[in-house]
């Protein structure tokens, strides 16, 4: 019997493929980077977020834009 450990997930507006283990839980998060200092912040995954979305004003430097450099999940133990 084969078992087939893909999923298809719509996130952000796009379809993904992601491979996962049986009863594997995965929290998502989005990592930000400034255009201007280049500081990256990590934080949850919000519906909506897609890659290279504009997200805010950088709070450290006030002059950068954040933009969504990535998107992944962390596995739950």
């Amino acid at each position: 019997m084969r078992t087939d450990n893909w999923s298809w997930e719509h996130v952000g507006g796009v379809t993904m493929r992601f491979f996962k283990k049986k009863n594997e839980v995965l929290d998502p998060y989005a990592v930000e980077k400034c255009s201007s200092c280049n500081k990256i912040v990590k934080r949850k995954f919000v519906e909506g977020d897609y890659v290279f979305k504009a997200s805010g004003k950088c709070t450290a430097c006030g002059t950068g834009q954040l933009m969504i450099d990535k998107i992944f999940g962390e596995l739950v133990k």
